[in-house]
């Protein structure tokens, strides 16, 4: 049976961030967990204890005396400037590595009116700020399953306040990367037509397709590859919430601006904000326009149009 390597490191709260950060292109699809007993609806200063838990999941192939290795060194470099001790490592199996995800998963709400809840909460339970599902929400029941991106990382959670400014009802909308399948999810639920999601993680997929099924949603087409495997057609909505290099990469080399149709919009997310002129830069030679920026601390998602119109070769 195959396992999961957790890894975590004991800090508190102005270590933990860095400790994420450091640690996030080693763990699966970037998920970083932060752990903080106490209160946290509690607005009392000492509600929360001090110390933070910062977590991270590596699947087993990845697990390598070189990558503990590696990672402890990172951790004793960052420790000579703060406090911070080694990491701890703990195999996990499939199903424990599952419910450890569920403990620190909860129902919150993006934007207007998406609101994601875990499969695994009752129905309509609050949110850990107070707010709860509203009668016209568009409610989007996931499970994190063996892939990410369930709403919680500033890169999605931007995805999903574009589409919900984007979407009218019948949009075509191409996902590229889906990951768990959240935004091609959300993109039906908006009111979007034909929607193809794919990625080139199998298990994403699968994730996706689980997530559509139990979402009572059929209409998605899942398919695993890549971006040159679907036919070049015009799309109303492309959205690519992967990394900035793969952007550029699509803009540059996969003719990506050329799948969105005349006054249709292109979603880019998944940006530092350091790699934003490197992805502009892209955009404007391909023949874009971004019409509006989002930002969530260091990261920014973009809206863009084509500036001219891109017919199917």
């Amino acid at each position: 049976m195959s396992y999961w390597l957790e890894v975590s490191i004991l800090t508190d709260g102005e270590g933990a961030e860095a400790v994420a950060e450091v640690l996030r292109p080693f763990a699966y699809n970037d998920g970083v967990v932060l752990e903080q007993l106490g209160d946290e609806n509690n607005p009392a200063h000492d509600a929360l204890e001090t110390a933070v838990t910062v977590k991270i999941y590596i699947p087993e192939a990845e697990d390598t005396p070189q990558l503990r290795q590696r990672l402890e060194e990172i951790l004793y470099h960052m420790g000579r400037l703060y406090p911070i001790p080694p990491p701890t490592f703990r195999k996990l199996e499939d199903e424990d590595w599952a419910n450890a995800w569920k403990a620190h998963y909860h129902p919150f709400r993006i934007g207007n009116k998406v609101w994601i809840q875990p499969s695994w909460v009752e129905s309509g339970n609050v949110a850990d700020d107070g707010d709860f599902a509203r009668p016209d929400d568009v409610v989007l029941v996931l499970d994190p399953g063996m892939a990410f991106g369930t709403g919680l990382h500033p890169t999605t959670q931007m995805c999903l306040q574009a589409l919900e400014q984007v979407v009218q009802s019948g949009d075509s909308v191409l996902d590229v990367g889906t990951g768990s399948g959240i935004l091609a999810i959300a993109a039906v639920k908006l009111g979007a037509g034909q929607v193809r999601a794919f990625d080139t993680d199998k298990l994403a997929v699968q994730t996706t397709k689980d997530n559509a099924a139990q979402n009572n949603i059929e209409t998605i087409e899942i398919h695993q590859g890549v971006l040159a495997d679907v036919p070049l057609s015009s799309w109303n909505i492309v959205v690519v919430n992967i990394l900035a290099h793969v952007i550029v990469s699509l803009l540059d080399n996969d003719r990506l601006l050329a799948y969105v149709a005349p006054g249709g919009k292109l979603i880019l997310s998944g940006i530092i904000e350091e790699q934003l002129g490197t992805v502009e830069t892209a955009v404007t030679k391909a023949g874009g326009q971004i019409i509006e920026k989002i930002q969530v601390r260091d990261w920014v998602c973009l809206i863009v149009s084509p500036q001219t119109k891109n017919a199917p070769a």
